[in-house]
């Protein structure tokens, strides 16, 4: 299959030869028509002189006699013949002097000619011809001044009307070599980064994925490249957190089940006794198996745009005050105390229960994990619009008065298996995609979560849900 490079320039130089070739082509029938046309003038203007010119000699003569004299030097150039007839047909002047005393009936020249008047009287007939042509007498015979209107050019003129054409295929060839190669250069500047994305796309499908396309060029081809490194660094960036994901489920599964293999090995010999105490532990790291698997497959789902949801109206504060009643024992043992704030009178929105409710339940457990004993978490919820695109809904707000966020990890802490601190540990049943689930589970819901903070005085988690869980128009959910 042949190259682009040999298909634009297969292309270019067919259109510059086509265009130049139909350009020639047609200058040079327009060149000839009006060169033609002024010869025509010429011969026309130059005959109505020689008209003038012998009725003026008959005017003074009174009569033909001489006139043989004066004809030469009313000729143009040389190869040009005058014959005057007088006003009986007969020749009495003949420039090649070969005709003298015939009439014009035997030469065939009758019908032809101009007639010459003086004082309103005939006094003959001129026939000029000119050179380059011919016809009657086996000669010249592109009559001038009579009938029929002359359409030939002489020798002179012939070679002059050749040079000019020559001349304007010349021109056009070489526009035609300067326009192949200016064309050629181009499809090299179009051409060059294509070449360049193909080793890119190369480079990319070995796996090397650092590989990036350099180039200059501010048109649509260098805005494909950039296209194609932003593709490229995407690539990459998904490929490590691939990577850093599959060592973090590998991490977060081995050790449960270090836990359990080590337990049951002490049991069987011998070491740890096979009682409750023992029985529970490995209950326990079961049952953390259990949730961290489900919360994979459930992040993985939403990651995916394949969660179904169940929408139907409902009644957010309920099921925000229902979520702090179970957690509630909970709070209360580690002595932080619960807060509801809500509207009255709020709309109903449009939800699945079950998924909004888990939401509401990891943003709880989160701050209950982060809150100290005698801290307080208020929850709000009331009616907003907090963006530019002016949509209406909820906004969700869990604010506890913990430890805080550090500002370099809160652009993070809704990725999987991200850890702020020790605090947000195993040991405390967590899972590490808590977070992560809320963020997928709000943007399911074509919502918008955040997280605020500032370290040492507590942090605020945002939750904004639309009235009904469609995509507004022209706006992406986003974090």
């Amino acid at each position: 299959m042949r190259s682009l490079s040999w298909k634009l320039g297969g292309a270019l130089l067919l259109i510059v030869v086509v265009s130049v070739g139909l350009m020639a082509y047609l200058t040079n029938l327009s060149t000839a028509r009006e060169f033609r046309q002024y010869v025509i003038q010429g011969n026309n203007m130059h005959a109505s002189g020689v008209g003038d010119s012998l009725s003026g000699f008959y005017s003074r003569q009174g009569s033909w006699n001489g006139v043989q004299a004066v004809l030469p030097g009313l000729l143009r150039m040389n190869g040009d013949r005058l014959i005057v007839a007088d006003n009986n047909g007969i020749v009495v002047g003949d420039t090649d002097a070969n005709v003298l005393g015939n009439t014009v009936g035997k030469l065939g020249l009758s019908g032809y000619g101009t007639p010459m008047t003086v004082s309103g009287q005939a006094v003959g007939t001129f026939y000029f011809l000119y050179s380059g042509t011919t016809g009657m007498m086996g000669s010249m015979s592109t009559m001038m001044g009579g009938q029929p209107v002359p359409t030939g050019t002489n020798t002179a003129e012939e070679d002059f009307l050749s040079r000019v054409n020559r001349s304007l295929w010349i021109t056009g060839l070489v526009a035609a070599a300067i326009a192949l190669l200016a064309g050629l250069f181009l499809t090299r500047q179009i051409t060059s980064p294509v070449r360049a994305l193909t080793r890119g796309a190369r480079e990319i499908s070995r796996g090397n994925l650092a590989y990036r396309v350099k180039t200059e060029s501010g048109d649509e081809v260098g805005e494909l490249v950039k296209t194609f490194n932003t593709m490229a660094a995407n690539l990459a960036a998904s490929e490590q957190s691939r990577r850093r994901m599959t060592a973090d489920i590998a991490h977060e599964l081995r050790t449960p089940l270090t836990i359990v293999e080590g337990t049951v090995d002490g049991m069987l010999d011998g070491v740890f006794a096979p009682d409750r105490e023992h029985l529970s532990t490995i209950r326990e790291q079961t049952a953390l198996l259990t949730r961290l698997i489900g919360d994979l497959r459930e992040l993985s789902l939403a990651e995916a745009g394949q969660l179904k949801l169940e929408l139907a109206p409902d009644d957010i504060v309920r099921l925000v005050r229902g979520k702090l009643e179970q957690v509630e024992l909970t709070a209360r043992d580690k002595g932080i105390s619960l807060k509801l704030e809500a509207e009255d009178n709020l709309s109903p929105i449009e939800i699945d229960h079950m998924r909004i409710e888990q939401v509401v339940a990891n943003l709880l457990t989160n701050a209950i994990h982060h809150t100290p004993p005698g801290g307080i978490i208020t929850v709000s919820v009331k009616a907003a619009t907090p963006f530019a695109d002016n949509q209406r809904g909820i906004l969700i707000s869990v604010v506890d008065t913990g430890e805080g966020i550090a500002a370099e990890h809160l652009p993070h802490i809704f990725e999987r298996f991200y850890r702020v601190s020790d605090s947000r540990s195993r040991s405390e049943g967590g899972t590490g995609l808590g977070l992560a689930i809320v963020k997928h589970l709000v943007l399911a819901h074509w919502g918008r979560v955040w997280a605020e903070s500032e370290f040492g005085k507590g942090s605020r988690f945002s939750v904004f849900l639309p009235l009904k869980a469609s995509s507004p128009q022209n706006v992406s959910p986003k974090l």
